[in-house]
């Protein structure tokens, strides 16, 4: 049996079982600053029951996907198991918060039980893929992965070899700032709903699914400052009308039977949200503090180091250089001269990164500054004519450093070339029957 719950949490069990494998587990409260919510909680027997599973595959380091909350609820009695990435500094976090934790080898079959392996592909982008192979199917768990071209070919390849039925998870929804650009005329969308479809129903056809189900974006945003994201959420309604996939589409929240495929979902009227008081006060007492921060000169010290990685790209990008607005104080950052200072007028630069300050100084102490693009409540002004996808770009470039890929030469190099041996190098093996 196969079921997804929370946001892109797998379990993979036989029935009356225990799971033999769970994967992502955000399965109580929130994340990204109090933004994201789950739009259906999983019960406390529920996450009972999946807490009794041996292993836990955690596919990135997002905290949608490592949440530490669930992980906490869970408990240490499984066994946590990480994609072999370029940096592998969450092994290290896991042991020394007494849990523990593996990275698994890539590319290889790893049998988690009778006639059940597992596969971990890591990409480039600190992300990684699991392929689950069972008696009678073949799980593809894509998450948020967004692989190029040669992994999928090399996935369809090695699944047409196997000649089993193919089920596909992924995300179907943004989980970016791509919606959060402002111009004078309000809201700059840089894609519609349908592209994201589009997306899904390519990786579909591409590698010859013949069951789709909607993952990894089971999330709604609830802060004052990142409600207006939901207007801009692809979802159920939008997948069924624009599928054109020959892949079977199944609604969120399913428990599909892989012996027979049959499957029932959980209907939208009986979802579990968070209870609406709760969700008040948390984000209440959330925004609360964030007003009441205070951006100190070890923050700034702290961005400006952080911008001054890529001084020269970002000159090159934005030679009027661009300002951050933490509540009351605007920083301009001048990469010509690699400065990073107060900026009172309203029309310099190219744009503006509105941030709550709390939020910027956690960022930045946490060395995490690539998450405030999904926050979903960081906003960017655009005060000249400038393809967002320049900005969209800046935070990519800050994710790069944030996993210590530009910590020194070496680092530099084994990321590179784990990005192309698991990408234009990749050959995949069938399991061992």
């Amino acid at each position: 049996m196969l079921r997804t719950l929370g946001h892109a949490c797998l379990a993979l069990y036989r029935q009356g079982e225990t799971p033999l494998l769970i994967t992502d587990p955000w399965l109580v409260g929130s994340v990204y600053w109090r933004s994201w919510w789950l739009q259906n909680y999983p019960t406390a027997e529920e996450v009972d029951w999946l807490a009794r599973s041996p292993r836990v595959y955690i596919t990135h380091e997002h905290p949608d996907h490592f949440h530490m909350p669930s992980i906490r609820r869970l408990g240490s009695d499984p066994a946590y198991l990480f994609p072999a990435l370029a940096e592998q500094g969450y092994l290290a976090y896991m042991v020394q918060h007494g849990y523990r934790a593996e990275a698994i080898p890539p590319s290889r079959w790893l049998t988690i039980g009778e006639s059940v392996s597992i596969l971990s592909i890591p990409l480039w982008n600190d992300d990684s893929m699991l392929l689950i192979d069972t008696p009678s199917a073949l799980i593809l768990n894509l998450n948020d992965a967004k692989p190029q071209p040669p992994v999928l070919r090399a996935i369809r390849h090695m699944a047409e070899r196997i000649g089993k039925r193919r089920i596909l998870l992924c995300s179907y929804s943004p989980a970016s700032c791509i919606n959060s650009f402002l111009d004078e005329t309000g809201i700059v969308s840089l894609k519609p709903a349908r592209h994201y479809v589009d997306y899904v129903c390519g990786l579909c056809d591409t590698l010859a699914a013949d069951f789709y189900l909607p993952f990894a974006s089971q999330a709604v945003f609830e802060r004052r400052d990142s409600y207006w994201a939901n207007g801009y959420r692809t979802n159920y309604d939008d997948l069924r009308r624009y599928w054109q996939s020959e892949a079977r589409l199944l609604p969120p929240y399913t428990t599909l039977d892989l012996a027979d495929f049959t499957h029932h979902s959980i209907a939208p009227e009986r979802y579990r949200p968070m209870e609406r008081s709760r969700v008040a006060a948390l984000t209440g007492r959330r925004v609360a503090d964030e007003e009441a921060a205070a951006i100190s000169a070890e923050d700034v010290s702290g961005l400006e180091r952080k911008l001054n990685v890529f001084r020269w790209l970002l000159w090159l990008f934005f030679p009027r250089g661009f300002a951050f607005q933490l509540g009351e104080r605007r920083l301009g950052y001048d990469s010509l001269r690699g400065r990073l200072g107060e900026n009172n007028s309203s029309n310099r630069g190219d744009f503006i990164v509105v941030i709550p300050k709390l939020t910027m100084k956690e960022a930045v102490r946490n060395n995490h500054v690539s998450e405030l693009g999904i926050s979903m409540f960081v906003r960017i002004r655009l005060l000249r004519r400038l393809d967002p996808r320049k900005v969209y770009a800046l935070f990519a470039l800050f994710q790069v450093d944030d996993y210590g890929h530009l910590a020194s030469p070496t680092a530099l190099l084994r990321w590179l070339a784990r990005g192309i041996r698991y990408t234009f190098a990749l050959r995949l093996p069938v399991p061992r029957p």
